[in-house]
């Protein structure tokens, strides 16, 4: 017999598991665009070719989509959940394993890079001290002097800090949503005066990282529309597909154009509006909903985190060994071995380390509670 929980699970569109499967692949597709980004960004390198001028030019974007793909499934996953320590000991076993198994390799990648090469590839502030940052998952708070060791995790940083303050404001039903409402605004009025664009990062007023304004804004936009669906609980129907294009177009010309992309008022509308529209849709769309729950991109939304963290480490070694590779980087072979080095070896970090350290941790830090987790 179901409960109550289960049956509005469903409505929500979600499987017994606890996912969304539309948004797992969202999710996923988000996370190689990142991997790809990086790869031409880095290396100066990759296919001249029109169908990556969306990925090239503005996936770095994407991670405010990750902000609030985060928001809107925590919300709606753990809106029954009073226990405050439960919430923070289940992201604690979903983010720290991957981030301290990534930091150790990058540390040690960028030690011999260093000795090779005379400097460490991209990120050269690698001490002790931020290193211990990195192990805490602080390392984007405003402590850091700049980025060091696995530069895209900044955004897991952020993101971990922002989650406590969210777990806290579960407790109480009613504060969740105006406090989320306020905390959006606030971080849109903070950023539009501290800087000219949503993307760059550095210290706002002297101790704030805008970093935190960020995922303040994209994370708590994603809170607001999964309280928005959870309310309305809307309907699977084709409606929802003719958003989810509508929105997927509005999202890819944006990407595309780069001085489109880097005006404050078209990134602001995207992330309050387009964003979370088309992450909207794509759980609740008919057909897209189907596409979207084929095989392989649920499959990618399983290793999207081990993703984002292992491409920066692969990129350290692909360069280290650039002269000895029969490839050239610029070609779109070379981008297509990079691709399938990134998604294999995610693949592996997911099965044979993610998966079992996280459900380790949550055994051993909470024996009761179940040891799975997916978000």
């Amino acid at each position: 017999m179901q409960t109550e929980g289960q049956m509005a699970g469903e409505r929500l569109g979600f499987t017994k598991e606890g996912r969304i499967p539309g948004l797992d692949a969202l999710r996923g597709l988000a996370a190689i665009s990142v991997a790809v980004f990086h790869y031409h960004y880095y290396y100066n390198a990759g296919p001249d070719l029109l169908v990556l001028l969306p990925v090239y030019n503005g996936s770095h974007f994407l991670v405010e989509l990750f902000f609030v793909l985060s928001g809107f499934l925590l919300t709606q996953v753990y809106s029954n959940n009073h226990s405050y320590s439960g919430l923070v000991i289940r992201r604690v076993a979903r983010l720290f394993p991957l981030q301290w198994l990534t930091l150790l390799l990058v540390a040690i990648e960028q030690y011999f890079f260093a000795e090779a090469y005379g400097k460490p590839f991209v990120y050269k502030i690698n001490d002790s001290y931020h290193f211990l940052l990195n192990v805490l998952l602080i390392q984007q708070v405003g402590l850091q002097s700049g980025f060091s060791f696995n530069g895209p995790s900044w955004s897991i940083s952020v993101e971990w800090v922002v989650n406590l303050l969210f777990f806290g404001l579960m407790l109480s039903a009613r504060l969740l949503l105006p406090c989320s409402i306020l905390i959006a605004a606030g971080s849109v009025v903070l950023l539009a005066i501290s800087q000219p664009s949503l993307t760059d990062l550095h210290l706002s007023f002297g101790f704030l990282d805008t970093g935190l304004l960020r995922v303040g804004f994209g994370f708590f936009v994603g809170v607001i529309a999964a309280k928005i669906v959870m309310y309305f609980q809307p309907q699977v129907n084709g409606r929802w597909d003719l958003a989810a294009l509508v929105n997927a177009v509005f999202l890819i010309y944006f990407l595309s154009s780069t001085p489109v992309n880097s005006l404050m008022p078209a990134q602001f509308v995207i992330v309050a509006l387009v964003m979370p529209t088309l992450v909207i849709a794509c759980s609740r769309g008919k057909i897209v909903g189907r596409i979207l729950s084929i095989r392989p991109l649920t499959w990618l939304g399983d290793i999207s985190y081990a993703v984002y963290l292992i491409h920066f480490p692969l990129l350290i070694l692909i360069w280290g060994f650039r002269f000895k590779i029969p490839i050239a980087l610029n070609s779109g072979e070379g981008l297509v071995c990079y691709t399938a080095i990134v998604m294999m070896a995610a693949h592996l970090v997911f099965n044979y380390f993610e998966r079992p350290s996280q459900k380790l941790l949550l055994r051993y830090l909470s024996p009761r509670r179940a040891a799975s987790s997916k978000i």
